[in-house]
């Protein structure tokens, strides 16, 4: 069975990612290309997984499913902090500057 917690560690995820890699591709019209976008959407790609994993797997009633669950967990959770560094550096480097 889903636990709730991963539920929502992959939604929030999820909508991070997807929302930076989306302004990412609409800053390439400002800054120009910058290969960590390249790098941002692969990153976009880790949440997407895990929901459809856990979409295949909800009709088994599996102990080690709980197991599965908590790495993606905590893979999610390290996929957002990956986004929120990435997005930082992006700013600083690429956006910021192009105003001055």
């Amino acid at each position: 069975m889903k636990s709730k917690i991963f539920s929502v560690i992959t939604s929030i995820s999820i909508v991070l990612t997807l929302t930076a890699a989306i302004l990412s591709i609409l800053g390439i019209a400002i800054t120009g290309l910058y290969t960590g976008v390249f790098v941002l959407m692969l990153v976009a790609l880790i949440p997407i997984a895990s929901k459809f994993y856990a979409k295949k797997n909800i009709i088994k009633s599996n102990v080690s499913h709980k197991n599965y669950y908590t790495t993606l967990s905590i893979i999610n959770l390290i996929s957002i902090l990956v986004v929120l560094w990435m997005t930082f550096v992006i700013m600083i480097d690429r956006v910021i500057p192009s105003f001055y």
